[in-house]
Order: C-alpha cells, then structure tokens, then sequence
C-alpha cells in the first residue's frame, strides 16, 4: 500500500494517531512529507489534526514547528507558504516558546525570512526571544536591525530577561549620541524591573566612549522613578487578557514572572470582562484582584480602577457590570467635567443605571466610611445637574433637601450658579431680568450658611444688578445681611446652631482679621467707593442713601468721606 493510500485509510477509518513519544514523531512525520508534496493532503492532516483535538483533546506538540520550519528552510517563494500556513496553525496549535527559539535559529541569518518571523512573532504575546535576537543580530553587525528589533519586542512585551541582552543595543545608542531613546530604553527596562536604571547605565558606561560621558551622567541622574508610557504596559496587559486561548491564571502568572507591578484601566478592564459569565460577578473579581496582589501587582489610582475595586467592595454586581460593559472608554472616567455633563444627560434622559454609575464614579473617590461627605458629595453633584439645564423647581427641590439634611453646599456648586442663573448684561446698562436673582441669592447665602464659601467680590455684580433695575428693597435686606455676615461671623455663629457644629470649616471672624477700612476686609471687597455712589445714585431720593450708608457703616462697613 502506497504512503497516500495509508493516510487514506487513516482518514477514511477515523484511526487516532498517537501524539506522545517517538512513534508518534515518525508517524506525523512522515504523513506530513506527503502533505509538504501534496498541498491537498496538508489541507487534510490541519483538518485531521485540528478534528482531533477538538473532539478526543489531543495534539501533536510539534505540528506548527515542523511545518512552518520546513517551508522557512525550503528556500525561495517559501516565505509567503511558512506565513499561510502560520495563519491556519497560530490559534489551535500555537508553538511553545523553545520551538519558535528553533525557528529564530533558521531565519536570523536572512533579511526575507527575518521580516516574515517578526510578523508571527506579533500573533504569540508570550513569546520571548529578545535574549536569542538582539545579540545574534548585533553580532551579526547588523545594528539598525537590532535597533528596529528590540523597539518592535518591547512594545510586545518580549523583554530581556537579563540586562546584559540589551548591552549591544545601548551601547551602539551612547556612541552615536541618540540621548532620546538611550534614555527610554534604560527606563523602560529599569521599569520592568530588569535592572535599575543606574545599573544599565553602568553596564553600558564600562564599554562607552569618554566623551560620550555627559550623556550617561544625564540619563543615569534623571530625576525622580522612571516614568515609562503607561498606555504601552496598559495596552500591552489588556491585550494579554483578551487572549481568550490563555486562561487567567496563565496570564497573571506571566506577569508576575515579568516583574510587572501594575496594570492599567485597559487591563483591569479586559480582566474583568472575562469573569462577566460568573454569578456573583464581584465575588470572581474579587478573586482575581487577590491574585494580582498576592503576586504584587496594582490594579492602580485611576478613576477607573478606583469605581471598580469600590463597587466590588461593595458588591453592587449592576453598576460593576455597567462600569465594565458601557462604551466609554476607561481614560474618560479621568475627566470629571465630561462625566458631570454625562450625569446630568442621563439624568434628563431618566437612565437610571447610566445615571448611578456616572455617580459612583464621581463620588468614589470619598472613603467609603465617610457618608456624610459621600451625601454631601451626591447631592451637591445632583444640584450641578439641574443648574446645567436650568431647571429652577429641581435646584429648589435639591436646596431645601440639603438645608434639611444640612448638607454643605460646595464651592464649585456655587460657581455654577453664576455661569448659569445669571444673564448677560453690557456694562453700564441694566440686565433684561433679574428674575434669578431670588433664587441665586438663596443659594449663595445657603451655601454660608451651610459652611461653604462664596467670594466676597462676586456679591458685587447681584447688588449692581439689583440696584441698577429698582429692587432697592431687596438691594437694602441683602446689602445690610452681608455686611452683617462678613463683619461680624462670630455673631452668626453664635445664632445659627447649624453653624455651632461647623466653626472648623469658617475663617476667622472678619472683624478679628482685618479692620473694617483695611483693604483687605472682605466688606471692602463688596462695596468698593463706586458701589457706595452708586447707593446714593440708585435711590429715589438721596436721603434713603445717606441712610443706608450710615446703617452700613454701623455694621462695620468703611464709608469713606467722599461718599
């Protein structure tokens, strides 16, 4: 019977072939030489062998070297066959790290072959040749190659796992004066925890030219922990996790072994996104975020990681499954103003889930424990929401919740009422409406009153406002309550019980830090010399001005002369 009929009845009669041992060896083999002369029949045997390990969970270790070493080894046009064929055989039979070392031995000497096995390499995020490649290609002489090479395999992760792997490259970088990259690659590597960065310099420095020494000294002296691209680990980490071939316990192992010490939102990410099918979901997270510590690695301080590791803490499965799943991108939970405009989007839209996870998001960084702070936090962002829209009856529904539940209202809260109550208005002319003026001046003594902090020159555009347009009753009360509550905060103290409790979170009574004609008082700030004119001016009659200043004054107010 003629080799192909054997195969034939192989196939035919379903027969498994062994994949252990050294009959095992010469039966694939030799099915495999009528494969390399029948392009059909190695169609059949990938077949063969990709049925067989489906259905029985058996392999032959050897497959994909053997048949990519024979066409890298079988000379012109091959290149294009060895590159076909590692696309049919790279996801079911990925070859270990010491066979594709054997096909590094066989292409290292050719440029054609060279390019064709750095594009496998990509496909294999656990392979590691750096220490076999760079030296051979150094030696070789064939520096810029090493050079293209060994930026190629970091960015892969496939770093030396001894310094002295990449001495040649180093080197070659200090000779020829290329400060930028000698000084990435010393502190890529010394990140890794390869080697300290002053140790790679050393190395480096004993085999460098003398007048190449200002250039190590600069590179072995900068400042501070190496800082490396944390997007290139981040990217690298994820990429590692979405390889669903690799199961996790394999992946964080190779990490740890890699002297990794943290990874990126994009990783934890992708991690997480793997333990989705569990129930509970925080519970499996929970046991893969032990793994990473137990080996010494930080999920990290992002915004990112922060919500996550919180809400699996707290085992609120939902958000945590929403955190993971949504389609932003891990970066955007960095930028707080981006996530406010989203809160208050999802909130108009009554997205609830969106809605709380935008909120955890922006809250969690508040110690757990803290909830007053964590309330204070919610609801002072929920106010934000309403006042983006302009949504008076919501920012009155919120303000009388938080004075109920005397919740501080935040400076950056009362910084978006003036962005957004107030209309514009020319400059010596009277604004349209002062409808919001109510409303705004609620809020602003609200927030004084609740401990928050309002700066004192910005009263000066609601009392022109008020004055320029005839509220001179409304202009009166609230000239007379501020400089009530700046001249004198102790008095206020003493009459609110609220503020009884939160005398750590005021400044000093006005009075006791600067005298009412300093310029720095904070009364002088809000009825500088033109707006006491200005009294006088506004008034139906100059009596009712002269009167004001003197029950100003009277409160502590400096009303100089010329008034």
């Amino acid at each position: 019977m003629t080799p192909t009929l054997v195969w034939k009845a192989i196939v035919e009669r379903r027969v498994k072939l062994p994949v252990v041992g050294e009959s095992a060896d010469g039966l694939w083999n030799h099915c495999l030489e009528l494969g390399f002369d029948d392009p059909e029949i190695l169609k059949e045997i990938f077949l063969y062998a990709r049925i067989l390990k489906e259905d029985h969970g058996r392999a032959w270790p050897a497959l994909y070297v053997t048949v990519v070493g024979h066409h890298l080894r079988a000379g012109p046009r091959t290149p294009t066959k060895a590159w076909l064929c590692h696309a049919r055989l790279r996801k079911h039979f990925p070859p270990s790290n010491e066979q594709l070392q054997q096909l590094l031995a066989l292409v290292i000497y050719d440029d054609e072959l060279r390019q064709v096995f750095l594009r496998m390499h990509k496909d294999f995020p656990f392979a590691r040749i750096y220490d076999d490649a760079i030296p051979e290609l150094c030696k070789q002489g064939l520096l810029a190659m090493a050079i293209l090479w060994h930026r190629k395999l970091f960015a892969r992760g496939d770093l030396p796992s001894d310094p002295k792997s990449a001495e040649p490259v180093l080197q070659h970088l200090a000779h020829v004066g290329d400060k930028i990259r000698l000084m990435k690659y010393s502190q890529l590597m010394a990140a890794a925890g390869i080697s300290s960065k002053k140790e790679v310099i050393r190395k480096v420095d004993s085999s460098r030219p003398t007048d190449n020494k200002e250039l190590m000294n600069q590179v072995a002296e900068t400042p501070g922990t190496p800082n490396p691209d944390k997007r290139f680990y981040d990217h690298f980490s994820s990429r590692l996790f979405a390889t669903e071939v690799f199961c996790l316990d394999t992946i964080i192992s190779t990490l740890v072994f890699l002297n990794t010490v943290q990874i990126g939102p994009l990783a934890l990410r992708e991690l997480a996104a793997r333990e989705l099918s569990h129930n509970p979901f925080h519970r499996a997270l929970q046991r893969r975020l032990d793994q990473l510590k137990e080996g010494g690695i930080s999920i990290g301080q992002s915004a990112f990681s922060i919500v996550v590791s919180r809400l699996v803490k707290e085992g609120n499965d939902d958000l945590l499954r929403n955190v993971i799943t949504c389609n932003l991108h891990p970066d955007t939970f960095e930028d707080e103003k981006l996530q406010e405009l989203l809160l208050s989007s999802y909130q108009e839209q009554h997205d609830t889930i969106a809605f709380n996870r935008t909120l955890a998001t922006l809250t969690a960084k508040i110690p757990s424990d803290n909830a007053k702070a964590l309330e204070t936090r919610r609801w002072n962002l929920i106010l934000r929401c309403y006042l983006t829209r302009r949504e008076l009856p919501g920012v009155k529904g919120v303000l009388e919740k938080m004075k109920d539940h005397q919740m501080q209202i935040e400076p950056r809260s009362t910084a978006y009422v003036n962005e957004t109550l107030l209309s514009r208005r020319q400059v010596g002319r009277r604004a349209a409406s002062t409808k919001e003026l109510n409303l705004l001046i609620r809020i602003w003594q609200d927030a004084l009153l609740s401990g928050g902090a309002v700066p004192p020159g910005a009263w000066v555009e609601i009392l022109k406002r008020l004055g320029m347009s005839g509220r001179l009753v409304t202009f009166e009360r609230l000239a007379l309550w501020l400089a009530t509550w700046y001249s004198s905060q102790a008095f206020q103290i003493s009459q609110t019980p609220m503020l009884q409790q939160n005398t750590r979170l005021l400044p000093p009574p006005a009075s006791v830090q600067h005298k009412a004609g300093n310029p720095l008082h904070p009364a002088h700030a809000i009825f500088p010399i033109s707006m006491l004119q200005g009294i006088v001016a506004w008034g139906p009659t100059w009596t009712w001005g002269l009167l004001l200043l003197r029950k100003l004054r009277d409160r502590n107010v400096h009303v100089p002369e010329p008034a």
